[in-house]
């Protein structure tokens, strides 16, 4: 099926308006674009409504409040149909959101997937696959710190890595993933990616290595990579999801800016390689950009709110059966935050007090 290009000024809803989903719409809204934001938070709903969302940058020049339109859930039929509806709500809540969405969609309207985790097969279950393009958000840093306000902690542009890689899940380049492009340059830098699949999993590689492990020792991501044992479980973690995605055929893309084949060379055991690696996560850790940065994970653990542990380590776990990939650090990681969501266990590094890389025994890796 071809799909139709996005009108000229499309009409834009943002499902989710918290972190990532607030700062792309706000941005865009704050560029001329006709958008409203859509989100479940009474409190976080009315502070936008009646003060606007208040964004602070790292840098003081990019500080903005933008008098973005937001609309609770329960009034999603006000808007009438949608063109394009970016979806950033929690993993878990998915298929529910893409239920609400489904009749609102406007003849050639689609939803776009801007959440961690493998999403855009649920949508496309929900509203039909051409309707269905992804949308990743490689290095922007943002936090809802409050009702109302957003946090970025890295400035915009991000020279080396595009903030947003945009695709469709068959890899075309589409009239409608252009328009799409030049709508998300608005926001940040921007790149359009012909391999969605390969990127996903990527980000997913990523998402393995830093959130799980913020939420369960309670740290920043600085503070992780500058800790020796910490900074290598993270590459451990990296470095499983990518040894599962090379086998399942996948091309995988930069973790950071670092090869993601090294994080898979390095959990084989290539001390020249996790040398290399240590190397550059410690170098982006003394810097200054990012400082006291949490993944989503560690910000819900931090708020009391429900994680998507399972939305991420899942998919690792689940392919490591298939592939014969001892995934045993993603796994530890996961049952300590499970057992933290539960209230039996506190955030704490002695969690992972073990070298991954040294002698590991079997009763390490219960």
């Amino acid at each position: 099926m071809t799909e139709a290009t996005a009108p000229v000024r499309p009409r834009i809803t943002v499902l989710g308006a918290g972190a990532v989903g607030g700062y792309i719409g706000a941005r865009l809204f704050a560029e001329g674009e006709d958008v409203t934001l859509v989100d479940g938070w009474a409190e976080h709903v009315a502070a936008v409504a009646r003060s606007g969302l208040a964004i602070t940058g790292a840098r003081a020049e990019e500080d903005e409040t933008v008098r973005v339109p937001i609309l609770p859930e329960d009034r999603l039929a006000d808007l009438g149909p949608v063109d394009i509806a970016i979806v950033a709500v929690k993993s878990w809540d998915t298929r529910r959101v893409a239920e609400l969405l489904r009749p609102r969609l406007a003849p050639g309207g689609f939803v776009v997937s801007a959440q961690n985790g493998l999403n855009e097969p649920v949508i496309a279950e929900i509203v039909g696959g051409d309707r269905v393009v992804g949308l990743i958000a490689a290095r922007i840093g943002v936090e809802l710190d409050r009702a109302g306000r957003i946090l970025r902690r890295v400035s915009r542009g991000s020279p080396g890595i595009p903030v947003f890689r945009i695709g469709e899940p068959d890899g075309r380049t589409t009239p409608r993933i252009e328009a799409l492009r030049d709508l998300v340059a608005k926001v940040d830098s921007v790149t359009v990616t012909g391999n969605l699949t390969g990127e996903r999993w990527s980000k997913l590689a990523a998402n393995a290595m830093r959130n799980g492990l913020s939420a369960a020792t309670g740290l920043p991501i600085d503070a992780m990579d500058r800790n020796p044992l910490l900074r290598r479980f993270g590459i451990r973690l990296a470095g499983e999801a990518v040894l599962i995605g090379e086998r399942l055929g996948l091309r995988l893309e930069g973790i950071g800016g670092t090869p993601a084949a090294l994080f898979a060379r390095a959990a084989e055991g290539d001390r020249a390689v996790l040398a290399r690696v240590e190397e550059a996560l410690l170098a982006s850790a003394v810097s200054s950009k990012g400082a006291g940065q949490r993944p989503s994970m560690g910000q819900d653990i931090l708020k009391g709110r429900r994680t998507e542990v399972e939305e991420i380590y899942g998919p690792v776990l689940a392919r490591a059966e298939d592939t014969g990939v001892d995934a045993w650090a993603n796994r530890r990681v996961r049952d300590a935050v499970r057992r933290i969501e539960s209230g039996a266990a506190r955030p704490d590094p002695a969690f992972f007090q073990l070298d991954p890389f040294g002698d590991t025994t079997t009763e390490a890796r219960d």
